[in-house]
């Protein structure tokens, strides 16, 4: 199991650009929390307040898709979106970290055990505001990252609304 270290901390895109220091004084305010093999960790629609920064064990990342099915009904499935694992360097929940009111995009369940580091909305900004520094390297690897996936999202959404087009042209 890996340890919520400095050396796992440098290797996080979201610290890029930090002091050992000043990731010391992140590491000094998460909290570790340990997640049993089938369970939820976020919950698609619900608000959040935190992220989490996965230290071991593997989490599927999911949406729930509505299905028009014969007749008029409807299903209701989740789609998995993705599958992260420690050695990834993944974290998850960063929105939760922005808006009071924001809800969750997607859910997250823990596929096995899972060790995460779990990082408050509150705690984080007290920091940012106590070490400038801090919170404006972390809000712009975020705001970096974020951007790189809704690029990926664009292309995404461009492919398939090509397909669909392409489909109902037959």
């Amino acid at each position: 199991m890996k340890t919520l270290d400095i050396e796992f901390l440098e290797k996080i895109p979201l610290f890029t650009g930090l002091t050992r220091d000043r990731l010391e004084q992140v590491r000094s305010i998460m909290t570790m929390r340990t997640i049993a093999d089938g369970s939820s960790i976020i919950r698609e629609n619900e608000q959040g307040h935190e992220m989490f920064i996965l230290l071991d064990g593997v989490v599927e990342v999911s949406r729930t898709l509505l299905l028009k099915i014969s007749g008029s009904g409807m299903d209701q499935r989740d789609k998995m979106l993705n599958k992260l694992t420690a050695d990834d360097y993944a974290f998850f929940g960063e929105m939760g970290l922005f808006d009071e009111k924001s809800e969750r995009s997607a859910s997250v369940i823990a596929k096995t055990r899972c060790t995460v580091a779990v990082l408050e909305r509150n705690s984080f900004f007290q920091l940012a505001e106590s070490d400038k520094e801090i919170g404006y390297v972390i809000l712009k690897n975020i705001l970096r990252i974020i951007s790189d996936r809704l690029d990926k999202t664009t292309k995404d959404v461009l492919k398939l609304t090509t397909a669909l087009s392409l489909a109902l042209e037959r």
